[in-house]
């Protein structure tokens, strides 16, 4: 988390605008589903990050963190 905080940064954006970014970057994905804890944390996070283009390099470097991630582990839709 701490390295795709710090790749946002880079970039001036907020992890959340990151990863809807990333996520809306995706040729699979047509919208992301954005949520929140907080009203606040609304604002900002979903508009700003539709007008976010990530370049390929951005991409390949969540990616490289991504790759490196522990994996979750937990109940999955298919198994249910």
């Amino acid at each position: 988390m701490d390295r795709l905080k710090e790749s946002a940064r880079a970039r001036s954006i907020t992890l959340p605008q990151l990863a809807v970014a990333w996520t809306l970057a995706h040729p699979a994905a047509d919208v992301a589903i954005v949520g929140a804890h907080r009203p606040d944390q609304r604002k900002g996070t979903a508009s700003a990050a539709a007008d976010i283009r990530l370049a390929p390099e951005d991409l390949a470097v969540v990616d490289v963190i991504l790759t490196d991630a522990v994996p979750m582990q937990g109940p999955h839709p298919e198994g249910m």
